[in-house]
């Protein structure tokens, strides 16, 4: 993962992974953007209470090389929260927030990465989607729109069966599995049966440090959705971030496979508008014979 996001995000992308002190200074550091890049290593030791090897350790983990780079992201970080400074509760406060994880998500990922997930979709026999809770309806959508593009895939979310089809996947078969924290027990259950059977992984997190992260053979991640802050897993902003991550996969598969993909839409496309035909004119004949 690279360290292009904003500072924030990339703090709560590690922050589940990170010491009791190492969160410490995290949190610091998430209230008090707007006057830390005045303090000097020794200042802000000694106002969060922890040694300077502790800020330092957290600084590198972040991704940078010396407390010269973390400042300039302070700087960068403040100059986004100016840029977008809106009424949180407004719409366009909202569509801001979007957007700035969006474009985190982008940047989060290699280019690579995202086509070497294409390339195992387009050489395995069947595609599942692993996800629960929230990350439930993200593998919904993932699924149906692989299946529109002619891929065989299914969504699991039910907690046994995506047991069951873990002990069951085979080494030409391939497992997405997405989850907004990977730390989900039932999924990291899941995920090291399909590990054991030599199964291929994707991982789809917004943590770059989680369990399950580990477990994957291409991880992607997502702008970080969490309980720190105001963001919720509950709320559909962390369906979307997932959902456009999926997309980014979907493009480059599509633009690999653009006759598959085609013939597949079509064929969809016509069948559900011949349905439609049917039950219309169906609906229509009863109503004459009212």
């Amino acid at each position: 993962m690279t360290t292009t996001m904003s500072l924030t995000s990339q703090i709560k992308s590690i922050y589940p992974s990170l010491t009791k002190t190492e969160k410490k200074v995290a949190d610091y550091i998430l209230k008090h953007l707007d006057n830390l890049n005045t303090m000097t290593l020794a200042q802000m030791s000694k106002t969060v209470h922890v040694g300077e090897a502790t800020i330092m350790r957290l600084i590198y983990k972040l991704g940078y090389e010396n407390l010269a780079q973390f400042k300039v992201a302070i700087i960068q970080e403040n100059m986004i929260n100016d840029k977008y400074e809106e009424d949180d509760e407004s719409a366009t406060g909202y569509a801001n927030l979007v957007y700035k994880l969006l474009n985190e998500t982008i940047h989060a990922n290699t280019k690579d990465d995202i086509e070497k997930v294409a390339r195992l979709i387009e050489n395995v026999s069947h595609v599942y989607f692993f996800g629960n809770g929230t990350s439930g309806y993200a593998t919904e959508v993932a699924a149906y729109r692989f299946f529109r593009g002619g891929v065989s895939c299914e969504s699991i979310t039910d907690d046994h069966i995506m047991t069951m089809k873990s002990a069951l996947v085979k080494k030409d078969e391939l497992v997405i599995a997405i989850s907004q924290t990977g730390d989900n027990s039932i999924m990291l259950n899941a995920v090291k049966l399909v590990k054991k059977n030599q199964c291929p992984i994707v991982t789809i997190t917004g943590h770059t440090h989680s369990f399950l992260s580990k477990l994957g053979d291409v991880n992607l991640f997502h702008a970080p959705v969490s309980l720190i802050g105001r963001s919720y897993y509950g709320g559909t902003l962390g369906i979307m971030i997932q959902e456009f991550i999926v997309e980014l996969i979907f493009r480059a598969y599509s633009q690999r496979n653009l006759k598959k993909v085609d013939e597949a839409q079509k064929d969809t496309t016509l069948a559900t508008d011949l349905f439609h035909k049917s039950l219309y004119a169906e609906t229509t004949k009863a109503k004459d014979e009212d």
